[in-house]
């Protein structure tokens, strides 16, 4: 069954709202979701129109431009009716103001850590043993031990939760905590020359006991971004300052970064979180369950545990789908209802694996350009630049061989492949306009 339009406005809208999030939760790359949707809300729904509350002009651009439809589609999805989408932007003092710059800026985003990330909520297994004792070394004692301590791992593998976990630790102890991500810093860095108010900015970190830097990949090919992070790092590190950061690659592996930074990401300990056992994705459903007031017997639970094996994002996703069933659409969870919502689930999760035919697309929609034209023997500069990003695209996000690329392309040749591949390498790291490009294609490819 699904809600009728006359009841809606009676339902608990948050109740509402987190089956919503449930549900763009297995769409979005865990970053994107974590700083555009995650601490979100439905503020009221007017007939027709839901309101949803967000943190800044930022998240506000972003999911018009990226999740407006996806997320009036959720909305029809689970409530059976269709409704228009309002963004509203969350008031904010002066202080709160990103051009203002000062340095109480980072102590009034205190607020925005997540409560239920702490590290009793952290389900421990072979797969991040290191990472989370180390985490909780460096909340619990005066001075890091690990400084910095780098954590890194698949999407979606708890990185996240840990970081929060510390920053709520640290905090309870009367530390100045400042979290953030790798995107966010971005933004607000280029805000700040634009506004020429970048000394203010960095002033805006000192003082920091401990500073906690979420997605660091994000700045990857980012000169300025790295050069004024670099600086923000060296200082607080130099007087005591505690710092965490988190990343899709180890230190070595992170592409297009400053040498003298990546290398100072090496200085203290380095921990990876693998993908968790069987018997721990056991424990973390579990463990969810509880939270969620749901009940399961052990065999659906091993049932959910063997389909959701890729990530704990995505066993959260499946459990906030199944709450959202019981809980909006009265929908008993008996083991055949589970087995078709996990067999939903899979058919979705499919549908959205990214493929060579989604690259070229999305290249060739970016572009105002025909797909075939890029597999074609046209050479002008337009389709040219297109066609190599393509290949660079199809191996960065496939890692597709030059053989599979070049078959794809038109039969291109290796050698081809090789030079396209390493000019948009070249030239990505010397041009921002190539940079930009590059980085909205990429989101296209994983955005709602």
């Amino acid at each position: 069954m699904t809600l009728e339009t006359q009841t809606i406005t009676n339902i608990n809208t948050e109740e509402l709202w987190s089956a919503v999030l449930g549900d763009l939760q297995l769409q979005l790359p865990e970053h994107s979701y974590n700083t555009w949707l995650k601490g979100t809300s439905i503020t009221s729904i007017d007939e027709k129109i839901v309101h949803i509350l967000v943190k800044s002009t930022f998240a506000l651009d972003w999911l018009e431009r990226r999740c407006y439809q996806s997320i009036e589609k959720t909305l029809e999805k689970i409530t059976g009716n269709k409704y228009n989408v309002n963004f509203v932007i969350q008031a904010t003092s002066p202080s709160n103001s990103i051009s203002q710059a000062k340095p109480s800026l980072h102590n009034n985003k205190i607020t925005s850590f997540n409560s239920a990330y702490t590290f009793e909520t952290f389900i421990e297994g072979p797969s991040n043993s290191l990472a989370l004792n180390a985490a909780i070394a460096v909340s619990s004692r005066e001075q890091n031990p690990y400084n910095p301590l780098f954590l890194y791992s698949d999407v979606g593998l708890g990185k996240t939760h840990l970081l929060h976990a510390i920053a709520n630790s640290s905090n309870q102890n009367g530390n100045k905590v400042v979290y953030t991500t790798g995107e966010k810093f971005t933004n607000e860095f280029i805000f700040s020359i634009r506004d020429k108010s970048t000394e203010r900015f960095k002033a805006s970190y000192i003082g920091t006991d401990v500073l906690l830097i979420d997605d660091i990949q994000f700045i990857s090919g980012k000169e300025q971004t790295q050069e004024g992070f670099f600086h923000i790092f060296n200082d607080l590190r130099q007087n005591g300052t505690k710092i965490v950061i988190s990343s899709d690659q180890a230190p070595n592996k992170l592409n297009n970064f400053q040498q003298r930074l990546s290398s100072r990401f090496e200085w203290g300990l380095i921990a990876d979180i693998q993908r968790p056992s069987l018997e721990t994705r056991i424990a973390i459903i579990e463990h969810k369950l509880a939270s969620l007031n749901l009940s399961l017997e052990y065999s659906t639970i091993e049932n959910i545990a063997k389909h959701a094996n890729k990530n704990i994002r995505q066993i959260e996703g499946m459990l906030n789908k199944l709450s959202a069933h019981a809980t909006l659409m009265n929908l008993s969870l008996t083991p055949d209802n589970i087995t078709n919502l996990l067999q939903s689930y899979n058919q979705q999760h499919r549908s959205q694996a990214l493929t060579k035919d989604i690259i070229l697309t999305n290249v060739a929609k970016y572009y105002g350009i025909e797909p075939n034209a890029i597999q074609g023997k046209q050479r002008s500069a337009l389709i040219a630049n297109a066609r190599q990003i393509t290949m660079f695209l199809l191996k960065k996000e496939l890692n597709a061989t030059t053989a599979e690329i070049g078959r794809f392309l038109g039969d291109r040749n290796h050698s081809t492949i090789i030079h396209g591949i390493e000019k948009i390498t070249r030239t990505q790291q010397s041009s921002q306009d190539q940079q930009t490009q590059i980085q909205e294609i990429r989101n296209s490819l994983y955005s709602c």
